[in-house]
C-alpha cells in the first residue's frame, strides 16, 4: 500500500474517533498532497527495526505476521478491517491552511512582519507545527540552551528537519537558553520570576547582537515564532526575549502567543 493511502486511511480512523469521542492516535498537517502524519512514519520505522513491518513500507514480514495472528484485541482488530474496506476507495480533496496561505502573503512586505511565542509542552508534533502553519511563520527560533527533547520530534535534528519539509527557516540560538540547573528547585512564582531578572541582566544584555537579529527579520517583514519547552510563555524566559525583541525592533511589533 501507498504512503499515501496510509495515510489518507489513518486520518480517517482519527475522524471517525474524534466523532466517537476517542481520543485519535494520531495529529496530521494537511497540505496540497493531503494529509501528512509525521509521527506515524517514525512508528512505522520504529517497527521495522523491530522486524515488525518491512523497512520503508507498511508491510508485515513474517514475524509481524504471526504476531498479528496472535493478537485478540478487538479494537485492533476492527482498525485493520477498516483499513482493508478502505484501501483503494476514493480519495477526498486535500483541505488547504487558509489561515497559512493568508498569512503568508503578509511575509516580506513591510509592516507585515509578527513576533509570536509556542511551547510544545502537551501538544504532538503535528499540532505543533500545525500552530506555525496557521499563522504563516517563516522562521522558527529555538532559544533552549540544550535543543533536546525525550519527546519524539523536538530535539533539533527532528525539528530541523521538519522546519525544512514544511519550507520554514530553522534558527538556533543557543546562546538565549538558560542553563537547565538554573531552572532546578524553582518552587514558586517569585523564584521564577528572580531568574528571569537575572536572565535579562546577564545572558539578554550579552546577547543583544542575537536579539537584533532576530528584531531585523520581523522589521522586515516576515513572521517569527520563539519555541522553548514551556507551553504557558509566561513559566518561559521567551517572554523575556520576546520582550527585549519588541524593545529593540525599529517599529511595533505584533505579537501573539500560540
Amino acid at each position: 500500500m501507498r504512503e499515501t493511502d496510509v495515510q489518507w486511511l489513518l486520518f480517517d480512523y482519527g475522524r471517525l474517533c474524534r466523532e466517537r469521542g476517542i481520543d485519535p492516535p494520531y495529529d496530521f498537517i494537511t497540505d496540497p498532497q493531503g494529509p501528512r502524519s509525521f509521527t506515524a512514519v517514525a512508528d512505522r520505522d520504529k517497527l521495522a527495526s523491530r522486524g515488525i513491518l518491512v523497512s520503508g513500507a507498511w508491510r508485515l514480514t513474517a514475524d509481524g505476521r504471526r504476531l498479528a495472528r496472535d493478537l485478540e484485541n478487538r479494537e485492533v482488530s476492527a482498525f485493520a478491517a477498516r483499513l482493508r474496506s478502505q484501501a483503494g476507495g476514493k480519495r477526498r480533496p486535500p483541505v488547504a491552511h487558509r489561515d497559512r496561505d493568508e498569512s503568508a502573503r503578509n511575509n516580506g512586505r513591510p509592516g507585515g512582519g509578527l513576533l509570536a511565542t509556542i511551547g510544545y509542552e502537551g501538544r504532538s508534533y503535528e499540532a505543533y507545527f500545525n500552530k506555525l502553519l496557521r499563522s504563516g511563520i517563516s522562521r522558527l527560533c529555538d532559544v533552549r540552551r540544550n535543543p533536546l527533547s525525550r519527546k519524539w520530534g523536538f530535539s533539533k535534528r527532528r525539528l530541523s528537519e521538519g522546519c525544512d519539509e514544511l519550507g520554514i527557516r530553522y534558527e538556533p540560538f543557543r546562546e538565549l537558553g538558560i542553563e537547565s540547573g538554573a531552572r532546578a528547585n524553582l518552587g514558586d512564582r517569585e523564584a521564577y520570576e528572580r531568574l528571569f531578572a537575572e536572565y535579562e541582566a546577564t545572558t539578554l544584555t550579552r546577547c543583544q547582537d542575537a536579539v537584533t537579529r532576530i528584531a531585523g527579520w520581523i522589521d522586515a517583514g516576515e513572521h517569527v515564532a520563539l519555541t522553548c519547552y514551556e507551553r504557558d510563555s509566561g513559566d518561559c524566559h521567551r517572554a523575556r526575549v520576546a520582550k527585549a525583541i519588541v524593545a529593540t525592533a525599529a517599529r511595533p511589533l505584533r505579537s501573539k502567543h500560540l
